[in-house]
């Protein structure tokens, strides 16, 4: 799926993997956030064509906007609402500000905890 916008020398047209793109950096660029997770459940659901997923970031395209799941991990010790909150604006805002499309909703699952034992543990490659 894409979303097109028509424009006055011809129709733009913006692919999923780009809007997901978005998505990814701009939750990744929240304080707190660790990484993005792919659920299971966002496997089956592309299968059966309910949603786009890509790497972590669920989409969905209307004719009038776009819906988004994204599943993050977070650092232990965060403020799990609040970072759940900026990765909302955070999202909404670079999509819209970059695409110009309109950002209905932005759905976020926190699907893991990242410790300083496991973060140091990923760092030597364990």
């Amino acid at each position: 799926m894409r979303k097109e916008k028509k424009m006055e020398l011809g129709t733009v047209k913006i692919n999923n993997d780009v809007i997901a793109s978005i998505a990814r950096n701009a939750a990744l660029a929240v304080d707190g956030v660790a990484s993005l997770k792919v659920s299971p459940i966002s496997v089956l659901a592309e299968l059966f064509n309910k949603r786009y997923y890509n790497q972590g970031v669920g989409i969905e395209v209307t004719e009038q906007d776009v819906r988004l799941e994204i599943t993050i991990v977070v650092r232990y010790g965060v403020n799990i609402p609040e970072i759940a909150g900026t990765v909302q604006d955070s999202v909404r805002a670079a999509i819209e500000e970059l695409t110009g499309l309109n950002v209905a909703e932005v759905n976020v699952t926190v699907g893991g905890l990242l410790t300083q034992k496991h973060e140091a543990e990923e760092q030597r490659g364990e």
